[in-house]
């Protein structure tokens, strides 16, 4: 009866994403033009306010974030395996974690690309359009409720006014999408969606710190939550390719909230964020090359 319930959601889905459909493809060009250039024009000035140059990057840390990308790959399909769980169906972890690469590369497209393409894998293992639509919309809820509460944390260390409503609005939305979960999926899937969705923050937290350290700061993990909730909010806001833009002027905006330069924060998000988008688009690039190659060897001469 539930499973019938959250399929009757589909048809509504749909109509939705053909209404969206229409206003980005007019829209989107310029909005999305519009957030690049930002990003540009922000990390020329940061890079000038900081008086440092690309050159001047520390290797070291550098080097540090890109051995992370593979982790980073693999996190993200684990969450599509774990939506396949929770779906009572299954999708082998090799294969959620290729289709996650190609997940994160269409968030750089129109519409929330990412969302589709895994709920579309949903679809493919027999899972109702309306049932997989709501399991990756709560799998974003339960991802930023917990990015809003540990940013609230954080910020209790700083005894700023924000962390009370940011702490509390997390907690809410973690406890409401937990307990749908539980209802859903039963209390060992939704254990290990919410724990992976803390390792992510975890993940996010030793990523940033590298990339800080890439241009000589030094961030406590703890002080990265917030730029975490920054990357989280910037890629659902789903107008510029992966939040490239949002994301850094979101970190930038909420520095001082932990002592942290602007201009630091918002070009070591830009570097997180492109080095985290480069792996996943060579790792789908790859994966097209070898099916190809694989293709043209089986075919007939």
């Amino acid at each position: 009866m539930a499973t019938k319930r959250w399929n009757e959601f589909g048809p509504m889905v749909r109509d939705h994403l053909g209404t969206a459909r229409v206003w980005v493809r007019k829209w989107y060009p310029w909005l999305g033009t519009l957030a690049v250039a930002l990003f540009c024009v922000g990390a020329w000035y940061s890079f000038r306010n900081l008086g440092v140059s690309l050159s001047e990057l520390k290797v070291g840390p550098l080097l540090a974030l890109l051995a992370l990308a593979p982790v980073t790959i693999v996190y993200s399909g684990t969450g599509l395996w774990l939506l396949a769980r929770s779906a009572r169906t299954s999708i082998p972890l090799s294969r959620a974690t290729t289709i996650s690469t190609f997940a994160t590369v269409a968030e750089a497209l129109p519409l929330p690309g990412g969302a589709i393409v895994r709920a579309s894998a949903l679809m493919a293992v027999g899972t109702g359009a309306g049932e997989s639509s709501m399991l990756v919309i709560l799998s974003a809820v339960i991802w930023i409720s917990v990015a809003f509460l540990a940013c609230g944390v954080a910020l209790m260390n700083h005894g700023h006014a924000l962390a009370a409503i940011l702490g509390l609005g997390g907690f809410a939305g973690v406890a409401a999408s937990f307990s749908w979960l539980l209802w859903r999926a039963g209390l060992s899937n939704a254990l290990f969606s919410l724990a992976h969705r803390v390792a992510g923050l975890v993940l996010i937290g030793v990523r940033l710190q590298f990339a800080f350290l890439s241009l000589g700061v030094s961030l406590p993990w703890g002080d990265a939550m917030p730029f975490a909730l920054a990357s989280v909010a910037g890629s659902a806001a789903a107008i510029a390719p992966a939040g490239l833009g949002v994301t850094e002027l979101l970190a930038a905006m909420i520095a001082g909230s932990v002592s942290i330069a602007p201009a630091a924060a918002f070009i070591a998000s830009g570097i997180d964020r492109i080095v985290a988008l480069g792996a996943s688009g060579l790792y789908a690039l790859a994966t097209v090359g070898i099916e190809r190659a694989r293709q043209a060897a089986d075919a007939p001469e």
